[in-house]
């Protein structure tokens, strides 16, 4: 008699163990969350979060790079490891032929020595994603906005020449990149916001066709990839130019020329997961953790399973502890 309330007991308890152990789980490593993410099969309790920073200028080459990034990186836990592109071009003194110096193909092999050691250090369980410029990103640091687009009118096949380089360059560090064990990339591109629509074609010409070739090599052979469409030199009016462009995840400016987009909007755009919520100058610069945390239970209420909780763009003046707190609301931790 007093044996059957105990094997029910017991029949109960292995039911509940089976009903848990076959329900919805979070993946033990950061890479195993990001894939349940992008597959839409991530428990709905935990969402991937990340905000990315610039480190400072003593913090930008070398060792003192990748202990800054390792160090942000674990005190912040956030979902994916992003390695900040720091290396500068030369400028560009003079638009002529024979005076104009090309970069070399390996050009980007100091930041490809900082990837392979945060690679080596966080890999193996976090997707460790460097960030890319985009082609005109690079050609912008070497002209500037004004003698590009001069260039773009007077003398189209030199920029064009020069536009080939640097695609060639980052084009060689995709790849180097992928021999060390990297899986996926931080796609950055700008050159296609308003301000270059007093030049036609600028988009079609020196935009579009270098970063598909770029971000194609990207996407080959790898499994996490963001698409971050930057407006930090300006403003867009439309962004369905960019559907066509490959990436699992996409990251949108949070306004198209000051009309709101939403985190809803992007989804319906892409049809993709998204990467945001917070505009960078936004509120988050000024409201408590506690609201935050609340901001981020909010977006996730509203596109559940679709959202990996972040800014805009690279976050310059939001305090470190509302950083914290959104990853931490986003992880069902506050």
């Amino acid at each position: 008699m007093k044996t059957f309330p105990i094997r029910l007991a017991a029949l109960v308890g292995a039911a509940l163990t089976i009903l848990v152990s076959c329900g919805p789980r979070i993946p033990d490593t950061k890479k195993g969350i990001m894939d349940a993410f992008v597959a839409g099969t991530l428990d709905p309790s935990y969402a991937p979060a990340a905000f990315f920073i610039h480190f400072s200028n003593d913090q930008k080459v070398g060792d003192a790079a990748v202990q800054a990034h390792l160090n942000y990186f674990r005190e912040s836990k956030m979902d994916i490891l992003k390695v900040q592109f720091e290396q500068v071009v030369p400028r560009i003194r003079e638009m002529k032929e024979g005076e104009i110096q090309f970069i070399p193909e390996d050009f980007y092999r100091p930041t490809l020595e900082i990837i392979a050691k945060l690679q080596e250090a966080e890999g193996k369980d976090t997707y460790v994603l460097p960030t890319l410029y985009n082609t005109y990103q690079v050609a912008r640091q070497a002209l500037g906005e004004r003698r590009m687009k001069e260039a773009a009118v007077e003398c189209p096949e030199l920029l064009k020449a020069v536009f080939d380089s640097y695609r060639d360059a980052l084009l060689w560090l995709v790849k180097e990149c992928k021999k060390v064990g990297i899986q996926g990339f931080y796609m950055c591109t700008q050159g296609g916001e308003m301000t270059f629509y007093d030049i036609p074609d600028f988009f079609e010409t020196y935009v579009k066709p270098y970063d598909l070739a770029v971000m194609g090599e990207c996407n080959k052979g790898t499994k996490m990839n963001i698409l971050h469409i930057c407006n930090w030199e300006g403003p867009y009016d439309d962004l369905s130019r960019f559907t066509v462009y490959p990436s699992q995840i996409v990251n949108t400016p949070t306004n198209l020329n000051g009309t709101p987009f939403s985190i809803s909007d992007a989804i319906a755009l892409f049809g993709r997961p998204v990467l945001g919520g917070f505009d960078r100058l936004g509120e988050m610069t000024k409201i408590s953790t506690d609201d935050v945390a609340a901001e981020v239970h909010k977006i996730l209420k509203a596109n559940p399973g679709r959202v990996m909780i972040g800014a805009d763009c690279t976050v310059g003046s939001v305090p470190m502890e509302n950083i914290f707190a959104a990853n931490a609301a986003a992880h069902g931790e506050l």
